[in-house]
């Protein structure tokens, strides 16, 4: 499938399956731009490199433009790449063919998943007693009662 008729395929939707990689590209680069800030303040410091200030005001320091350069970087090659472009283009089409549950749905779930969790918590815990009153207490009293 082409990456126009995965677009055609859902506009269904209302959304452009493009518009939604190109977004999350972007929030996923600004996300690996602050990580590799961090990483490379790490690295700038262990090398004992000075890292200065290179936008006044803005408090970016050389980590920060590198950070951004490499995200960016990332950001482009991911998209050139006609691999990546169309894998990412036919999972946003699959996304939005999702029927996504409705809030009312989601609540009966929720309350359904947790009644289960506290109910098999009381029956674990009816096992675990019951295993360390044979172990710790019956089994210990009937051997002393044999010997």
């Amino acid at each position: 499938m082409s990456a126009s008729e995965a677009s055609q395929q859902a506009n269904r939707s209302g959304m452009d399956p493009t518009r939604l990689v190109i977004v999350s590209l972007m929030v996923f680069g600004i996300v690996f731009a602050l990580f590799l800030d961090k990483v490379l303040d790490l690295v700038w410091a262990s090398a004992s490199l000075k890292n200065t200030e290179v936008l006044e005001g803005l408090g970016w320091r050389v980590t920060t433009v590198l950070g951004v350069c490499l995200a960016t970087a990332g950001g482009v090659f991911v998209w050139v790449n006609q691999k990546t472009r169309s894998l990412s283009l036919e999972i946003a089409t699959e996304l939005m063919k999702v029927t996504w549950p409705t809030w009312e749905e989601t609540r009966i779930s929720t309350i359904a998943v947790v009644v289960a969790s506290v109910v098999a918590a009381v029956i674990l815990f009816g096992i675990d007693s019951l295993s360390y009153k044979v172990m710790v207490e019956w089994l210990p009293a009937l051997w002393g009662k044999l010997n």
